[in-house]
């Protein structure tokens, strides 16, 4: 008899259980694997003793850890620390997520994640190649949940972040990157002033696949286009003829060439976007990379094919062609600053080519700083003449002279609302709304709030000034007073 009541006793506690999700929705339980995150408004979160939420239990506290065993649509099974000891109760999902489902991603690179909508506590990061599921967007963030060893995190991201890095499981192509259909120069990372290029702007079949300095023909123009299987045909412009792998082989060495198109997998490539602005460029036939022939820079050194080395040689700027538009022109100083870091002078005696180009001679000793003397240099370079950028070697004098033109705006800091874009030029100023002490070249657009720039003249840790980039520096952000404001030149 009392092993029928015991029977009797589970099987309606099995039913109450049973009618308990029919009444709350569906449920997802944690499994062996850690689910992690913090609440996600900072005042105190109300914790319950049963699904109701009508019992009160505690509280959780903005700096409490919550570890998650159960989700459903209205309420939430959590643990979380209380005094010496950690305590289970419920409380209502929307207390720590967004949403409870979203549509699962691959990372194709590194970025931070934070307790919550803001970057007041960071709370990891997202690894390449990490598992992620997108659940929600509040304002500028988006949560996530991510893999960490054992288990999981719910946190949240920049949301430029996960649209930059952030791409589908399960496609073909792996970590494939979707580039916008389109024209391109193939820029070499080793030299951006060197592109892949069909030597000679030769039209035939078997035509060779070379590195050249950049000259603006067609023989330097490919357009890339996207296939259903996740990889690109890349055409060249000039020949109509496409970039393949010669006879389909797999040996390191093998040469590129432009051939008839005919759809085979020697004609296919996969976009593997490896950070900076720089991708690698696959063969699907076999799994190779397009790569500069020993890492070697002049005009006419072979582009063959290689296995994945993580180097310089097999990465590649994808630069829109766009006639001579200024967001060309733009791109392309931007480009020529990039293959200047590193430059610069000896102990700061300001012997720099960039100070003989402006002063006609060369010059040393002080009073020759070198900063807007580097900008105005690039884009003469570029544009071949200082009609877009004033020649000169004072800082506030170019702002003054852009201010005339009506190219200048503010930053946040000095009351103005403009964000900078590519080819815009930051100055910066100590303190004065009307003079600059410094400047620099914005490269992209701001990550997170810092500044993205190319700047000349910066102290470096062996006591020499050189051209150097920035990309998250706690002065050059966007609200910060040293940033003057911007300087929107007429390419």
């Amino acid at each position: 008899m009392k092993n029928n009541r015991k029977y009797f006793l589970f099987a309606a506690l099995t039913f109450v259980m049973f009618i308990g999700v029919l009444l709350n929705g569906s449920s997802t339980r944690a499994d062996a694997a850690t689910r992690k995150c913090y609440t996600i408004n900072t005042s105190n979160t109300r914790v319950y003793s049963d699904t109701a939420l009508t019992r009160g239990y505690g509280w959780i506290y903005p700096t409490d850890q919550v570890s998650v065993i159960l989700v459903t649509g209205r309420y939430s099974k959590v643990s979380y620390p209380a005094g010496n000891r950690v305590k289970t109760g419920y409380i209502s999902t929307g207390a720590i997520l967004t949403a409870t489902g979203g549509t699962t991603y691959t990372s194709s690179g590194r970025f931070t994640t934070y307790r919550r909508d803001n970057t007041a506590n960071t709370y990891g990061y997202v690894d390449t190649n990490d598992s992620v599921m997108v659940l929600g967007t509040r304002g500028s963030f988006t949560q996530i949940k991510y893999n960490i060893a054992g288990g999981f995190k719910y946190a949240f991201a920049w949301t430029s972040d996960v649209d930059k890095y952030v791409k589908k499981i399960g496609n073909s192509g792996g970590n494939t990157v979707s580039v916008p259909n389109g024209t391109y120069t193939l820029v070499s990372a080793l030299n951006n002033n060197y592109v892949a290029d069909i030597s000679g702007g030769d039209t035939s079949c078997g035509a060779n696949c070379q590195l050249y300095q950049s000259n603006g023909t067609d023989a330097q123009k490919f357009r890339f286009t996207y296939n259903s299987d996740g990889y690109y045909t890349i055409t060249n412009i000039n020949s109509g003829k496409v970039l393949d792998c010669a006879t389909g082989g797999s040996e390191d060495g093998l040469n590129i060439w432009q051939y008839d198109s005919n759809s085979t997998s020697a004609q296919r490539w996969k976009l593997t976007d490896v950070g900076g602005g720089y991708y690698t460029i696959t063969c699907k036939c076999n799994g190779k990379c397009i790569d500069v022939s020993g890492g070697n820079v002049y005009d006419g050194n072979n582009i063959q094919i290689y296995e994945s080395n993580g180097t310089a040689s097999q990465k590649w700027k994808l630069v829109a062609v766009g006639s001579s538009s200024s967001a060309t022109v733009a791109q392309r100083i931007v480009d020529y600053e990039l293959s200047q870091l590193g430059i610069g002078d000896y102990k700061g005696n300001n012997n720099v080519k960039y100070n003989t180009w402006y002063y006609g001679k060369a010059v040393s000793g002080s009073g020759h700083a070198w900063c807007m003397a580097f900008q105005a240099y690039c884009c003469n370079q570029i544009t071949g003449s200082n009609n877009a950028v004033p020649k000169t070697a004072s800082c506030t004098y170019a702002v003054n002279e852009f201010k005339k033109r009506g190219q200048f705006y503010y930053s946040k800091y000095y009351g103005g609302n403009y964000t900078p874009k590519v080819g815009d030029i930051v100055y910066y100023t100590n303190g004065s709304k009307y003079s600059s002490c410094h400047v620099g070249m914005i490269i992209s657009d701001p990550v997170n709030g810092y500044l993205q720039t190319v700047e000349g003249n910066i102290q470096c840790s062996d006591g020499n000034w050189k051209v150097v980039k920035f990309t998250k520096n706690a002065k050059r952000t966007i609200n910060n007073s040293y940033v003057l404001g911007y300087a929107v030149p007429n390419y």
